[in-house]
């Protein structure tokens, strides 16, 4: 007699791939982002689809849904060939396909009602028939198990309930495929856990999901297959159960992953920054926290312990109401980011494209911005040749990825993004980097180049203070954790004690001394 697990792959092997992608190539002016990509999705099946920044799993992904038009190749759903010319993100959703991004596409100021079925409200008379509405709603989060206030503006949900407003949203026009792109990016465990369970549901109701993550224990958490891609080639695909994490690194990236965390420093200079007793109304309170020369200092907190606001507060955009900030032992008021700036900070913020970047400028223009001042002629001309040798020089020192200085920020990869939003505090020469989640969104490889401009920043003698919720890379990069709890510092871990199992008893509330 079969076991249900062969049960299931004989009845999977029977079925027609919802989504089949054969020789896929597209070509963009000078740049092949794919090359011959084969891909193959199951019913009931949650294939992760894996890569660095720039590796061709955005492309692949609006190959099938119709954002993209393939060069050459050929494309099925459910076993019937999609006539690619003319196809388009609407026909694709009409054959049963949608996205989930990890940007939230909800009109902020509409309920959760309203976005759900925004474009497919049911009438009766010409008015909307808000009853009909509210029933396949509830029935909509019955069979999602999840417990949402729909009748409310969107803005005012946590993060993790406006991404169950984007599954429903999804799910409500019978989709037959998912493509859940860097999904759980911004969500805390607890909310990654259910997101794990409300795929389960949707692969039992026979819906296949394409899962893109650079959180690669996610894909052996969630995931029954994978495809590796790496510079628009197909590198393989198989079943998650035969390879194990460091394998599927040595895909991603080309090569063994030997040391993650570059070595600590251990020379500290002098107190570069300390805050004592800042308090900001609602969001975190007594804070008293210091970082030296060369050191990089950590802040772990669950979602609300008031992390961002902090860093925010140093940098001079969130006000507080008590406590003092003292920069090299000197007490400041800082009033505004120019401010901070003068002083010698930097910023990288958790939300590079809206906050860290300006979109509509080039890589030159990114990279000098703090710095303008630097390369003023007779204090009134801009001296735009030295802009360009500076900008190129440090970007050259990151090994930055790019062709021109005046190519387009928004069409580089996560992970060079990245690099230019530190480039351009390198640039203006800041000592003190708050680093806001500096990590979210870029895949192995380029977390290890972050890691190592960390290192090298500590090893100029900058001093560095790091949110991250990655556990394991505070550990990695930190010489001293704060772990926030309600917006109170609940513990602080260094030496011995700088542990996963210590920093999770005080995230929680449970102080590990």
């Amino acid at each position: 007699m079969k076991s249900r697990s062969q049960a299931d792959t004989g009845a999977q092997a029977a079925a027609l791939p919802l989504v089949e992608l054969k020789n896929c190539t597209m070509e963009f002016p000078g740049v092949r982002a794919l090359d011959n990509v084969n891909f193959t999705l199951m019913p009931g099946e949650c294939h992760g689809l894996v890569g660095e920044n720039g590796a061709g799993k955005s492309t692949l992904s609006k190959c099938i849904t119709g954002e993209n038009h393939m060069t050459r190749g050929e494309l099925f759903m459910e076993g019937k060939k999609v006539r690619l010319s003319g196809y388009s993100i609407k026909e694709s959703q009409r054959l049963g396909l949608q996205v989930v991004h990890q940007e939230f596409q909800l009109m902020s100021e509409m309920t959760g009602l309203e976005n759900i079925f925004i474009g497919h409200y049911a009438r009766r008379g010409g008015l909307i028939d808000w009853k009909t509405l509210n029933r396949r709603a509830r029935e909509l989060m019955d069979f999602l198990q999840c417990d949402v206030d729909l009748n409310v503006p969107v803005h005012y949900l946590r993060t993790a309930e406006k991404q169950i407003i984007q599954l429903a949203k999804a799910v409500q026009s019978e989709s037959k495929v998912l493509i859940l792109d860097e999904l759980t990016a911004v969500l805390q465990e607890k909310d990654i856990l259910n997101i794990f369970r409300i795929i389960g549901i949707l692969k039992a109701k026979g819906m296949g999901i394409i899962y893109i993550s650079h959180r690669l224990n996610e894909i052996f958490e969630c995931c029954d297959s994978y495809t590796v891609l790496c510079d628009g080639r197909h590198i393989d695909s198989g079943n998650v159960r035969d390879i194990d994490q460091q394998k599927l690194i040595k895909m991603i990236i080309g090569r063994e992953l030997t040391q993650v965390y570059p070595k600590m420093g251990t020379q500290f200079g002098d107190t570069m920054l300390e805050v004592k007793g800042l308090t900001a109304p609602r969001a975190f309170r007594d804070i008293s926290f210091y970082v030296r020369s060369g050191e990089v200092i950590g802040l772990a907190g669950l979602v609300g312990a008031g992390k961002t606001e902090l860093v925010q507060a140093i940098f001079g955009t969130h006000p507080v109401t008590g406590g003092t900030i003292l920069i090299r032992g000197r007490e400041v008021k800082i009033k505004n980011p120019e401010h901070a700036i003068r002083l010698g900070l930097g910023y990288i913020p958790d939300e590079r494209r809206t906050l860290g970047l300006n979109m509509k400028f080039d890589i030159k223009e990114n990279t000098v911005l703090p710095s303008m001042s630097k390369f003023r002629k007779f204090k009134i001309f801009q001296d735009h040749r030295a802009e360009a040798r500076s900008a190129y020089d440090i970007n050259e020192k990151l090994e930055l990825s790019y062709y021109s200085l005046w190519q387009s920020v928004e069409k580089l990869s996560g992970g060079n993004q990245q690099k230019i939003v530190i480039a351009k505090w390198m640039l203006r020469n800041s000592e003190i980097f708050l680093l806001d989640e500096p990590t979210r969104g870029i895949d192995v490889g380029a977390k290890f180049e972050i890691y190592k401009l960390i290192h090298e920043l500590t090893r100029q003698g900058k001093s560095v203070v790091m949110v991250s919720p990655e556990l394991e890379e505070l550990i990695g990069l930190c010489n001293r954790i704060y772990i926030l709890y309600e917006g109170s510092i609940m513990d602080i871990v260094e030496g011995e004690r700088k542990t996963q199992e210590v920093i999770i008893s005080s995230l929680l509330g449970v102080n590990g001394k």
